[in-house]
């Protein structure tokens, strides 16, 4: 018998090739384009231009340097509520993504010894991670059905106050990944699936420095490592392969953020943020199955955050905050995949806050276009098809955060 055209070996053609196709789209939803930025609601409130003035808790994320600033020992919680919308119009019909709210917490625990240079906190946020779900009925079922990823991160920090004018700050990172990725074959009818899950573990490294020109200027630089996270896991083609293991590596980028805090009198604090995210190094991904190891080229394109944002305090502790923040498109037609839809897009938010002896509270609105993005050039699924189309995509969230100083 040719062993080409044999049942075992078509099945197993098929489960290779279904599995691979299915990672070169699904783990865009694992390593999205569009970072999860937003990890408190007064800095969300300022469009995220926050990293020059660092002035709570969440300057553990934003720019370690700045939590010498703080006195004490403070605490801060952030829950950010978000809803991602995309609906699809293309040659093979239309459809619209499941856009359900999603809660990504973040904690926060600062302390402060009096009369010290030193500053020391602890962390847990989400700097990655992505929910996306397509219905079974979609046209684009080959490409995204439900996609989900976690990435926590466990932060401990320490920083210096060189000087009254100049602080450094220094974190170790221990990140935390898991996945469960699915989407349809559409070869062997409505219920067939291609499904992978995987968990991996990776140190990462922050910096961050803070210095205070004068009473009116302040400058910050925050700087994340990249790092690496091997998924080890099994993948499933039904009805042909129960199990397999497979497992990837996949290297998150680094990210860099300068910012200038202005403030023309003590009432207002103008901030400007650029926000730097190297997706140029995610090239080629290589699967590693028992089937053999395969590349798959993802050839994604760094991208910028501009971020803007505005404070006016108030003498009775409240404080407003505007911002506006553009971020820009990193997953280029030749590797789309409607698991992420990825788009350029504008950040609008509002939001107002207070800040007592003892306890602070903010809460912020956040509205985002993506506009409408026009795919071509998609890379086509096992049966043909492709994600070629019109997506018009927005983001709908709320952050609410609460604080507490000891």
């Amino acid at each position: 018998m040719n062993l080409v055209t044999s049942p075992v070996a078509v099945r197993a053609r098929f489960a290779l090739a279904g599995s691979l196709a299915f990672f070169a789209g699904a783990t865009l939803a694992l390593a999205s384009g569009t970072r999860v930025g937003f990890k408190d609601a007064f800095a969300t409130a300022r469009g995220n231009a926050f990293v020059a003035t660092a002035d709570n808790p969440s300057a553990l994320y934003y720019n370690p340097a700045g939590i010498t600033q703080l006195e004490g020992v403070q605490f801060s919680g952030n829950l950010y509520h978000i809803a991602l919308a995309s609906d699809y119009t293309g040659p093979a019909g239309s459809a619209s993504m499941n856009d359900d709210y999603v809660s990504v917490p973040a904690i926060y625990v600062t302390w402060n010894p009096s009369d010290a240079p030193w500053a020391y906190g602890f962390a847990m946020y989400a700097p990655f991670g992505l929910e996306t779900e397509w219905p079974n009925n979609s046209p684009l079922r080959t490409f995204a059905l439900k996609n989900e990823q976690s990435y926590v991160t466990y932060n401990f920090t320490g920083a210096w106050q060189v000087s009254p004018e100049f602080s450094l700050g220094a974190s170790i990172t221990y990140n935390k990944v898991e996945t469960d990725l699915n989407r349809a074959l559409g070869i062997f009818g409505p219920t067939d699936l291609f499904r992978f899950e995987g968990d991996g573990d990776a140190i990462g490294v922050n910096l961050g420095l803070l210095w205070k020109v004068n009473e009116r200027h302040q400058l910050g630089v925050s700087y994340s490592h990249r790092t690496k996270v091997t998924l080890k896991g099994t993948s499933s083609t039904i009805p042909l392969v129960a199990n397999e293991a497979a497992q990837a590596t996949f290297e998150f980028p680094e990210v860099l953020i300068v910012g200038w805090s202005f403030r023309p009198t003590p009432e207002w604090n103008i901030e400007a943020n650029l926000d730097w995210t190297n997706w140029d190094r995610l090239k080629t991904v290589v699967i590693q199955k028992s089937s053999g190891a395969t590349p798959l080229p993802f050839n994604w394109e760094s991208g910028l955050f501009y971020e803007l944002g505005a404070t006016r305090y108030f003498s009775n502790g409240f404080n407003v905050s505007a911002g506006y923040c553009y971020t820009e498109n990193s997953t280029p037609d030749a590797t789309y995949t409607p698991a992420v839809p990825d788009s350029d897009r504008s950040f609008y938010s509002l939001g107002a806050g207070y800040r007592g002896k003892n306890f602070s509270a903010d809460l912020a609105w956040q509205y985002a276009d993506g506009g409408t993005r026009r795919v071509t050039g998609s890379p086509p699924s096992l049966i043909g098809a492709t994600a070629d189309g019109s997506y018009k995509n927005s983001i709908n969230a709320v952050s609410l955060s609460l604080g507490y100083k000891f």
